[in-house]
């Protein structure tokens, strides 16, 4: 995400994701997934981190284990990733909340009103902070996990991943088409792993207001969204007009 893209991000911190329509752009399957997911992961390694995950690509997993990650990046903050992890005994989930605040001369002065955004909106644990670098952008990667209420049903989430089986085909990482949004990064990028196979799939933003197009990206955008919705702080609305 280049810096640019992430000051336009944070000024539109009150935008609801799901205004902007999504078109899947690529999948691929492999630990070299190349310089396209390079792009997509250049934050999101950063968050994982921040959160004390290592990024799937790289980790491990032991025998009979699977994880799927579904990151929800877009216009506005906080930036989603729904984390569910599966053994032949248990599947559970958690969802994080992230954003990035970028910084011209010292970490120190990186703005801290996404931070205040957050916690105004959503109910979440203590806020993890780093320092990241990427190429010449610096910035502070934020991460909470949200505190859910009631108990999702992580089966039914990732019975919704798995039952669209990632493609296998690296060659389409090289031919998705030119990107027309400016950054790689905004849209539902889905992770799988499963022992030491590695797949993802990507779909963009449209950055265009309207109903989101029929498909898998949005069913997963409106799971997303509703999961967060359970961490929502409760509001009080003004009466009259």
């Amino acid at each position: 995400m280049s810096r640019l893209n992430a000051v336009a991000a944070s000024l539109l911190l009150a935008i609801p994701t799901h205004l902007f329509a999504q078109q899947p752009s690529f999948a691929a399957a492999s630990t070299d997934t190349g310089q396209a997911s390079e792009a997509i992961f250049e934050t999101k390694d950063a968050a994982a981190l921040t959160a004390g995950l290592a990024p799937l690509a790289k980790g491990k997993l032991g025998k009979n284990q699977r994880e799927v990650r579904v990151w929800y990046s877009g216009f506005g903050n906080p930036q989603y990733l729904v984390v569910i992890r599966q053994t032949p005994n248990s599947t559970t989930g958690q969802l994080l909340f992230w954003w990035d605040q970028y910084y011209e001369e010292s970490a120190a002065g990186a703005d801290v009103r996404v931070d205040h955004f957050v916690r105004a909106g959503y109910d979440c644990g203590p806020i993890a902070k780093r320092d990241s670098r990427y190429g010449e952008d610096r910035w502070i990667s934020s991460v909470c996990e949200a505190k859910l209420k009631g108990t999702p049903d992580w089966k039914a989430f990732l019975s919704e991943v798995a039952g669209h089986p990632l493609p296998d085909n690296p060659a389409a990482v090289d031919s998705a088409p030119e990107d027309t949004t400016g950054s790689e990064t905004w849209g539902i990028t889905v992770e799988m792993k499963s022992g030491t196979n590695y797949a993802l799939t990507h779909y963009r933003i449209a950055l265009t207001f309207g109903t989101p197009e029929p498909g898998r990206g949005p069913k997963l955008q409106d799971m997303i969204h509703a999961l967060a919705a359970t961490a929502k702080r409760q509001t009080s609305v003004a009466q009259g007009r």
